[in-house]
């Protein structure tokens, strides 16, 4: 083996290894400390903590973590204290210096970008709150099994992960607490609708520039969340579905059973809506600010999906569809029947169409009741004119069905024209 010779002048410094950023933290509530620096730890940072008022039982564990305690700092200011801390990463030969309170929400990715990007050594973890990015919320109801996994594979590609847990039984909370996502909880099972309307809530309140909801049961594929949040950040869409069924899908894995219960409900929801998408039950959707500022979630229960389709239509938001890939075989925690979940979202669906469409849902019905009553009549007539039998059976059953078929086309028109009468009171209001 060669060896180089090493004179003076020349000697050749050694390369510097790659970028070194670290977060330094200032102590508040003592779980927050640990969380915060747990949470730089797991996104690469070197970890700073001011010893002033840390509680020691902290200190002991951040030690543990290899977290970097700089003591000395008891009594001072805050910006002393700041001060100190970047001093502290300087002499160390760190790149770039988050500087936060214990107590902020911190956007690590956000941070390490403009770290990046700007020629100052120190950032406040507070100047990068503005825009944070995803948001990745998970409705969950006793999915132990699949969340863990589900939140760490969505962690790659979101600034932030919501679980909202719906009264589950099991560890899910625990689970997602400790793959770090924010969780929500309902103390009882109220719905997937609820659980929604629960994300939505905390989505208004956030800072972030694109939305995401998947299941929590690992039938979705967080890897596909590139794409279907896509024409949300190009602006393309306010509301994005992620199509089981478009072309460019992977084999379709769908049973038969579901399969052809999705297909009704598709029909179904595009008779209440009016619009046109191959995949209408899909809970991996994306969302625009303006969609998740302006949908006004009413269902507690299953047919939400075909709710938040409506509800767009309704606010004229731009509606696309992206291919996705799902697995059904070895997915454990379905949580409802899928019979039981199919009736409940067609009888929601049908309920849609009543108040959507008055005119089909009573005139149509109506129209045939009174055309069958029709037909028996001029059944009854015939059959007196050549036999002379007169059939008391058919003329009763031929009368009721005339008097019903009437009534619903009536029904129909008058409550058609009261639903025009309030889309155009709806659409002078804006």
């Amino acid at each position: 083996m060669s060896h180089e010779s090493v004179t003076g002048p020349e000697t050749q410094a050694p390369r510097k290894p790659e970028t070194t950023y670290a977060v330094a933290i200032v102590p508040g509530n003592p779980d927050a400390v640990f969380q915060t620096a747990c949470g730089a730890l797991r996104e690469g940072f070197t970890v700073y903590v001011a010893s002033d008022g840390l509680d020691p039982e902290v200190h002991h564990l951040l030690e543990q973590v290899d977290v970097r305690v700089v003591d000395g700092l008891e009594h001072r200011l805050q910006t002393d204290t700041r001060e100190v801390l970047t001093d502290t990463a300087k002499a160390d030969d760190v790149d770039g210096l988050v500087l936060c309170h214990a107590d902020e929400t911190v956007d690590f990715a956000a941070c390490r970008r403009s770290l990046a990007a700007s020629s100052s050594f120190a950032i406040s973890a507070s100047d990068e709150s503005t825009s944070s990015g995803r948001l990745v919320g998970i409705p969950a109801y006793n999915e132990a099994v699949g969340i863990g996994s589900t939140i760490i594979a969505a962690q790659q590609f979101a600034d932030e992960v919501v679980v909202v847990d719906d009264g589950s039984s099991d560890d899910t909370v625990a689970i997602a607490r400790d793959t770090g996502a924010t969780v929500l909880e309902h103390e009882e099972n109220k719905g997937k609708g609820r659980a929604l309307q629960t994300f939505f809530e905390y989505a208004r309140s956030s800072n972030h520039e694109s939305f995401v909801v998947l299941d929590g049961d690992g039938q979705h594929l967080p890897e596909d969340i590139p794409a279907v949040v896509d024409p949300v950040e190009t602006e393309d869409a306010d509301v994005v579905i992620g199509s089981r069924y478009l072309e460019g899908t992977g084999a379709d894995e769908t049973p038969f059973y579901r399969r052809l219960g999705q297909k009704t409900l598709d029909y179904l929801t595009v008779g209440s809506s009016g619009t046109k998408l191959s995949d209408t039950q899909s809970g991996f959707r994306a969302f625009s600010p303006d969609a998740v500022d302006r949908l006004s979630i009413q269902t507690d229960g299953m047919g939400v999906e075909s709710e938040m389709i409506g509800n767009a239509m309704d606010h004229d938001l731009t509606i696309d569809e992206v291919a996705i890939d799902v697995r059904y075989e070895g997915v454990d925690g379905q949580t409802y029947n899928p019979l039981q979940h199919g009736l409940r979202v067609a009888t929601f669906l049908l309920q849609l169409i009543r108040d959507r469409h008055p005119l089909a849902f009573f005139g149509v019905p109506g129209f045939l009741c009174t055309a069958a009553g029709v037909t028996l009549g001029v059944n009854v007539i015939l059959l007196y004119n050549s036999a002379g039998t007169f059939a008391i059976g058919r003329t009763l059953g031929g009368i009721f069905l005339m008097i019903v078929g009437v009534l619903g086309v009536f029904c129909g028109l008058v409550l058609n024209r009261m639903s025009n009468m309030i889309t155009e009171l709806k659409e002078v209001s804006r």
